[in-house]
């Protein structure tokens, strides 16, 4: 399963990718609105974890795989 993790906090971040790893998962993590939509652009993701906090904001609708695939 291929996942794109948004999290901006480092520490967050780390322990979701650590134990989502560890799980057999592959995980792309980054920190920004703006690196979702660029990374959910190139690859067809199963899942999208996201954090509502972004402090480039989150765009309502705008999930993967929407049209304009935001994030």
């Amino acid at each position: 399963m291929r996942i794109l993790l948004v999290e901006d906090d480092a520490m967050i971040g780390r322990s979701l990718d650590r134990a989502l790893s560890d799980a057999g998962m592959a995980v792309d993590w980054v920190k920004t609105n703006d690196d979702c939509r660029v990374a959910s652009r190139d690859v067809d993701y199963n899942l999208l974890l996201l954090d509502l906090g972004l402090p480039d904001g989150l765009r309502p609708g705008g999930a993967a795989g929407s049209a304009e695939r935001e994030c």
